[in-house]
């Protein structure tokens, strides 16, 4: 394990700040990569703010189980282990003041040697900024771009998301269906999904629009349903959705990294309103498969993941209409 003053201590490095859960973390990582990879440096990842910003209680990043390429080549991206007490994630998720207070004096502690601090601004969602440096940065910000991605691809970034052990239950659901031939609908419909007012999910509308739109598209053998909550989601929408579909309940001690990789396996995705759920589209699209995706992705003052790439289709999250 890396000391904090020892971590934090090359002058040289990018080091990259993780917040939120697995889709955002990997927008985040995917920065964080090409920034590395581009001025060739090393890739120091502080992951101290995970469990203060997540709703879904990660501890730690939660990318680990993915393969990634060595970035330059030879140099593997390195963790910070330290993250705070679960005293103080409790005291700062029902205090906002001390949360933010715990980042802000994380922000100045763990850059001791003073390195440029690189913070996202939401009214410059091209980060125009962020590809002019060229030198030692530490990041912050969630870097929703799926352009930066594209970028990072370029340098070694995965186009296709995957494990460096496969479990047995994906193995097995695998070897029993043919997933590569068929269609999967994921629902977001988990408690804090339900109540987000700045990232409403998607309307039956969309869902069934979506769903003919796909199948005109390809012939696919097979349409799934996958969820945060199946068995909520199986109430809902069951009888709003085609008769022969079918919900596939994921085991309950999967990880996010396995059942993201899980969504990754078919041959087309109609997406929630997601960045877990886009980054499975990111595999199936870069596999050859079919996306669809909900806009606007966020209905609040920040900008979420809007550039999705040209062959994506995109349809109105409440009319179902496509658009161009």
């Amino acid at each position: 394990m890396q000391s904090t003053r020892r971590v934090m201590g090359h002058r040289d490095s990018v080091i990259l700040k993780l917040e939120g859960g697995l889709g955002n973390q990997l927008f985040q990582f995917a920065a964080g990569y090409y920034l590395a990879s581009k001025n060739n440096t090393s890739l120091y990842i502080d992951q101290y703010s995970i469990p203060l910003t997540t709703f879904y209680g990660e501890k730690s990043f939660g990318f680990e189980q993915f393969e990634f390429n060595p970035i330059n080549g030879f140099c593997h991206y390195k963790v910070l282990k330290h993250i705070p007490n679960s005293f103080i994630v409790n005291l700062s998720k029902r205090h906002i003041i001390v949360k933010r207070l715990i980042l802000k004096f994380r922000m100045l502690t763990s850059n001791i040697l003073r390195i440029p601090v690189y913070a996202e601004k939401n009214e410059n969602p091209e980060l125009s900024d962020f590809y002019k440096i060229n030198g030692a940065t530490k990041l912050h910000g969630n870097f929703q771009s799926w352009q930066l991605v594209e970028n990072a691809a370029l340098y070694g970034f995965p186009k296709i998301l995957k494990l460096k052990n496969t479990p047995d239950w994906i193995l097995e659901l695998n070897a029993s269906k043919k997933f590569q031939e068929s269609l999967v609908l994921h629902l977001r419909v988990d408690k804090i999904a339900r109540s987000n007012l700045t990232f409403q999910q998607p309307s039956e509308n969309y869902y069934l629009k979506a769903i003919k739109i796909a199948q005109s598209m390809k012939s696919f053998n097979k349409l799934y349903v996958l969820s945060d909550d199946i068995s909520f989601a199986q109430t809902v929408f069951q009888n709003k959705l085609p008769k022969d579909i079918e919900f596939l309940e994921m085991p309950i001690h999967a990880s996010p990294a396995e059942r993201l990789y899980f969504m990754s396996l078919f041959g087309g995705i109609i997406c929630a309103n997601s960045t877990f759920c886009g980054w499975a589209a990111w595999s199936i699209y870069n596999s050859g498969g079919l996306v669809i995706v909900p806009l606007p992705y966020g209905d609040g003052k920040v900008p979420g993941s809007r550039d999705f790439p040209n062959s994506w289709i995109k349809l109105d999250k409440v009319s179902g209409v496509q658009l161009d």
